[in-house]
């Protein structure tokens, strides 16, 4: 539970690219790649993935040749720099940028030094002494780390604003490794970027939301293996089990519920909920597990079929969409929550 709750002032997501529809990329290139795995097609169409934004697509960056490491680097830091560019913009025009004092930056598909951070709080001419942290290789819920750097830095000087940036270009780490795993994670994973901006307040009942009211993290090492993220000599590599759902249902309801009953809350009170899109059957088994309301889970759905999973700004995604799409009722709760290699479950309660 944070000690200082901290009100979302400004959330700008941003694209990578334009949509491409996930059949167009199946018959344009992957089902070459894929053409002697069985059912490789069902599995790809599977994933619920509707259109991706890819700022690497496989059509022209691979297929001929495959491009190395320092190439992929190259590329995920143009793009990854790009979508925090646009994305910072548009929130620095909605508050004060000298009233920002620190920034955090999260991406788990790239590294460079000068790492992003520095390289945008030069570009937009931030505070000469900015409490920079880059949040690297922690995977799809890598951006509660970053809300989290955020929410202590306002515990400690409540008169400054935070602000985070979660920017992932998973398209540069495509792999000629013809495997069924590798078709669903192929199938899965997109490119986007969001930042956020937050500050302190006193009493967040007497504020217009939405307002982060706490966070709550659970680790499970023992199913560790079940979720990788590698770097490899020629790009990352993930593994995904398939059991990654079973073993998040087992545990999501004692999760939910040291999450909420510091608040007073039960599950039955959470209006809204933005549940990773790890895959479809994670947000099934999830919102099965907690018997959740009919349509509950659609926000998370709506994401992963119009943006697929995107790693960490995915669930940014999400309360996006709930914020501006199903414009919750002032003082409704939600609860975001995602899930990675650890397993680690990480999770945020917010009022409206």
């Amino acid at each position: 539970m944070t000690t200082v709750p901290a009100r979302i002032v400004a959330l700008q997501p941003v694209a990578a690219a334009e949509p491409i529809s996930q059949q167009e990329l199946w018959d344009g290139f992957y089902s070459g790649l894929y053409c002697d795995i069985s059912d490789a097609e069902k599995l790809f169409l599977g994933t619920q993935v509707k259109q991706r934004r890819l700022a690497w697509p496989p059509q022209p960056h691979y297929g001929e040749s495959w491009p190395g490491m320092h190439s992929r680097m190259q590329a995920w830091e143009k793009h990854a720099l790009a979508m925090g560019r646009e994305s910072v913009g548009k929130v620095l025009t909605e508050v004060d940028p000298n009233d920002v004092g620190s920034y955090t930056f999260v991406s788990c598909t790239g590294y460079a030094g000068p790492t992003p951070d520095m390289l945008l709080a030069k570009e937009f001419d931030l505070r000469r002494n900015l409490r920079r942290t880059f949040v690297g290789h922690m995977g799809c819920y890598a951006a509660f780390n970053g809300l989290k750097v955020a929410l202590d830095s306002l515990a400690a000087r409540p008169d400054e604003l935070a602000m985070v940036t979660c920017a992932e270009v998973c398209s540069v780490h495509l792999r000629p490794e013809a495997t069924k795993e590798q078709v669903v994670v192929t199938g899965l994973f997109g490119d986007a970027g969001a930042t956020l901006v937050l500050e302190a307040v006193d009493n967040p009942s007497r504020v217009e939301g939405p307002v982060v009211l706490g966070t709550h993290t659970e680790t499970h090492p023992e199913t560790s293996e079940a979720m990788t993220w590698k770097v490899m000599d020629d790009a990352f590599r993930m593994t995904l089990s398939p059991y990654v759902p079973l073993y998040l249902s087992e545990t999501i309801e004692p999760f939910v519920h040291r999450l909420l009953e510091p608040h007073g809350l039960r599950v039955e009170d959470v209006a809204h909920w933005g549940i990773h899109p790890g895959g479809p059957k994670i947000i099934e088994f999830v919102g099965d597990r907690l018997n959740l309301p009919a349509g509950a889970t659609q926000p998370s759905l709506d994401i992963l079929g119009s943006w697929g999973n995107c790693s960490s700004p995915t669930v940014l995604l999400i309360l996006d969409h709930i914020l501006n799409d199903i414009r919750p009722a002032a003082g409704e709760y939600g609860v975001i929550m995602a899930f990675g290699p650890g397993l680690t479950m990480e999770s945020a309660l917010i009022r409206f």
